[in-house]
């Protein structure tokens, strides 16, 4: 027989013994939690143990499909906690491994050092894809021990369950999600055996029927008619208005605009009011305003600069920015930059309110229905078809020469399926000249696959 050990001496069950199939249960909320038997007893330490976590959020009923059993490694928590709250054999030694080489402040900052790394929607995203494996895990059998680290055996099976069943770009989040959880862990990470690879591939193969239209860009049409529907004088509209036309013309990510919920909010990644915009007319008398966002996803806590170019009609992002600053003028210097007043106090623009509002009223226009990340989409076609240079839109955008064309990859398969009148075929031929004389200048090679 043989025997499976950790790097730090923990013994696993021999691989040929019977496996223990978990019982299957589908309550999130009232399922007692089930005890796990403990690993063998670590070596002896005098050193206490790392301090808890804080949750991200709370737990909230499951949605249908995604129930499990829970117990002492895999406790009733929200999705974006799973990643550094469900455990395994492996990372329970490891922890404990820390805890008897490190005293407990330096293991702590570690921690605290991986644990920041990731933003809360992205542990979110990688939630999922720990839930989807455990589930299959559970379903056939598969011993804790065996779970972490994932065999490439194993991991080519999970794939192989879901192939031509879910989209490949599911499988490619799902797969991220387990990687995420074994880096976090410290544990081996087989993904990148070629068996795996192949099932991949396959699943991308296989999940074409799956995949998901794209999303028509957000267009000045749809600027243009949420205007028509705001009371600028209003704290809520002001507010909504400049994060719309500085998410448009910034070409930003909501995530930097807006806040996923009050418990997600930090000062290190979301900009504050205490920031002070920069209004600015340059010599030549064109007019701008430019902050610092803390975090973007790129380039994590390095940040960017979000600069907004006036523009001389009822769109410009900088009159909006300055507007807001004005009817919202009383919040603290601790509050995010969009947040509004509302009910004797303040309030935070959260990115599903924002998003319900202005897809409302879209939707009575009877406009194509667009997501949350057709703003970045929309302002970078925008600003090329108002003949803004392509580095020009690629530095305000943050994406690098060739992050930016295979960007334009994604405009290509949207923009002529939009059925809004915004974009016509000489607007789609000019968008692709532009691009096609930028790859030309600075000499990009665009990879003949994404997968």
């Amino acid at each position: 027989m043989s025997t499976i050990t950790d790097p730090f001496g923990f013994r696993a069950r021999h691989q040929n013994a019977k496996p223990r199939r978990s019982q299957k249960g589908v309550d999130d909320v009232s399922t007692p939690t089930t005890p796990f038997p403990s690993p063998p007893p670590p070596p002896p330490s005098s050193r206490s143990a790392p301090a808890p976590r804080i949750p991200e959020a709370l737990p909230r009923r499951p949605k249908a499909g995604c129930q499990i059993t829970h117990n002492s490694l895999r406790p009733r928590v929200a999705a974006a906690d799973r990643l550094l709250s469900w455990d395994s054999p492996w990372s329970l030694a490891h922890r404990e491994a820390l805890a008897t080489a490190l005293p407990p402040t330096l293991v702590n900052s570690a921690l605290t050092a991986v644990r920041s790394a990731l933003a809360p929607a992205t542990k979110t995203s990688y939630g999922g894809g720990i839930l989807r494996f455990s589930q299959f895990c559970d379903e056939h059998g598969i011993r804790e021990e065996e779970r972490m680290p994932a065999s490439y055996a194993l991991l080519s099976a999970f794939i192989g369950t879901f192939k031509g069943r879910v989209a490949g770009s599911t499988v490619r989040g799902w797969m991220s999600g387990l990687r995420a959880w074994h880096l976090v862990n410290h544990a081996p990470w087989h993904g990148d055996d070629e068996w795996v690879k192949l099932a991949r591939s396959a699943a991308n193969k296989e999940g074409v029927t799956h995949k998901k239209a794209p999303r028509s860009p957000i267009s000045l049409e749809h600027l243009t008619v949420l205007k028509a529907h705001l009371n600028l004088s209003l704290p809520f509209h002001a507010a909504v208005w400049a994060v719309a036309t500085t998410t448009f013309f910034g070409c930003r990510r909501l995530g930097e605009t807006t806040v996923l919920s009050r418990t997600t909010f930090s000062p290190s990644r979301h900009v504050l009011r205490s920031t002070s915009p920069n209004f600015r007319k340059q010599t030549s008398g064109c007019e701008s305003v430019s902050f610092r966002i803390p975090w973007t996803k790129t380039t994590t806590h390095d940040g960017a600069t979000v600069v907004l170019t006036a523009r001389h009609d009822r769109l410009c992002p900088r009159d909006a920015l300055r507007n807001h600053l004005g009817v919202n003028d009383t919040l603290p210097p601790s509050a995010p930059l969009f947040a509004f007043k509302e009910n004797g106090g303040w309030s935070m623009m959260t990115r599903d309110r924002f998003l319900s509002f202005v897809f409302a009223i879209w939707k009575r226009a009877g406009l194509y229905h667009v997501s949350g990340h057709s703003f970045r989409i929309g302002g970078a076609v925008a600003l090329l078809l108002a003949g803004v240079p392509p580095e020009v839109v690629a530095a305000t955008g943050g994406w690098t020469s060739l992050a930016f064309l295979l960007y334009w990859r994604r405009v290509e398969e949207i923009l002529p399926m939009c059925t809004s009148k915004a974009y016509t075929k000489t607007h789609f031929d000019s968008l692709a000249q532009i691009f096609e004389n930028f790859r030309s200048k600075f000499q990009v090679v665009v990879p003949a696959s994404l997968d």
